[in-house]
């Protein structure tokens, strides 16, 4: 009698466990869009009172916030052991190698369409500096950047956070991950009950810091200090990487750290399986192994271990890159200043937030990225 053996290991969970982070992030978000208004007049006193109503929705919307980051954190963790186990060498995978790459980009967007969605004077710098982020692109830049300011609302900011953006990224998912369990005749609730297992100890470290670390939204009843968030990890670093060669560098330097670089980066990733056609290797999709095959993997246990330690080690470095970078911005000190009690004005952002003529101050990329990490410095 043969003894069947799944062909899964805890190593292998990480991009499971970013479906099921996916899925919770949806979950929370749709509660959070019942008491959302886009209005710029209303939109932060919205999010204000889920603090003030009750601690559950507070809860909720701080762990929406934690669940971004944890997200992307799987995904670097995933992509990581993925390239060092040469999955795209598997020509079984490329389609769901090519969406997974991807799906990176629909990911990103929420999270920049999230962090806009608060509309507190943060959320309102964010606003300005993706356009301008964008117009440093050679040719397409400017016409881009004036695009993106004209179109900008805060209502079709909010129609693309939990529309458009949630449709593309499902359909992305449904080619790089469901197509594969429905071929494999594999229930997708079985799927997600099983990476829910390994994704507990990523709920807790997301309901922990979503009570220890909330979002500073009670101003200004309770006003944070000026560089409160330094060195506290949140979903923005992952945009603000791109953002910090443009105080690093000047000219043309800064757009080719901060946007050429990342996106060829990008391109290479996704497709690397179509550079290496030529050295496809067929790797086993799932299922089962026979004892005889147990006992070789029982074997290759010290193997494995040093495969998990390598995975870790390419992971942490790529965080570790990600801090060095990022570490320095206060990202929850913004509303020390720029609060209701400082002035109507300082409350809710310039109503002529889109006319750089008025600001001129907006159209300086330099400015506006050093005004958000040194704001004692800049302003």
């Amino acid at each position: 009698m043969k003894v069947q053996i799944e062909l899964y290991h805890w190593r292998h969970y990480f991009g499971g466990v970013a479906v099921v982070l996916l899925v919770a992030q949806f979950s929370t978000g749709i509660f959070l869009g019942l008491f959302y208004q886009p209005d710029l007049q209303q939109a932060y006193a919205s999010v204000q009172g889920l603090y003030r109503d009750g601690s559950v929705g507070a809860w909720i919307r701080d762990g929406h916030r934690w669940l971004a980051f944890f997200i992307f954190a799987a995904i670097v963790v995933h992509v990581a052991r993925s390239l060092l186990r040469k999955d795209f060498l598997n020509y079984l995978r490329k389609r769901s190698w090519l969406t997974g790459g991807l799906l990176m980009l629909p990911i990103l967007a929420l999270m920049v369409t999230g962090f806009i969605l608060p509309w507190e004077w943060r959320a309102y710098w964010f606003m300005e500096m993706v356009p301008n982020y964008l117009g440093s692109i050679p040719l397409v830049g400017p016409a881009l950047k004036a695009f993106l300011i004209d179109a900008f609302t805060l209502s079709r900011n909010f129609i693309a956070h939990v529309v458009i953006l949630p449709v593309v990224a499902y359909i992305l998912i449904d080619f790089h991950i469901l197509a594969m369990l429905r071929r494999r005749k594999t229930p997708i609730g079985k799927y997600l009950a099983k990476h829910a297992m390994i994704t507990i100890p990523f709920f807790i470290a997301v309901a922990a810091l979503a009570v220890t670390i909330p979002m500073p939204t009670e101003d200004p009843d309770v006003i944070p200090m000026p560089l409160e968030g330094a060195n506290i990890p949140t979903a923005e670093w992952y945009f603000l990487f791109l953002l910090r060669p443009f105080l690093d560098f000047e000219k043309a330097v800064a757009p080719f750290f901060g946007i050429y670089l990342p996106l060829a980066l990008l391109v290479v990733l996704i497709v690397l399986p179509y550079l290496f056609k030529g050295r496809n290797k067929v790797r086993p999709e799932g299922g089962s192994l026979s004892r005889s095959m147990a006992r070789l993997m029982k074997k290759k246990m010290v193997g494995a271990a040093v495969s998990v330690l390598v995975v870790f080690f390419v992971a942490g470095a790529a965080f570790g890159v990600l801090y060095a970078e990022t570490h320095e911005s206060p990202t929850l000190g913004c509303n020390s200043c720029h609060n209701i009690s400082m002035g109507v004005r300082m409350g809710i952002p310039p109503k002529a937030f889109k006319d750089r003529k008025i600001i001129p101050l907006v159209d300086d990329n330099r400015w506006m990225v050093e005004h958000w990490f040194y704001p004692q410095v800049a302003w």
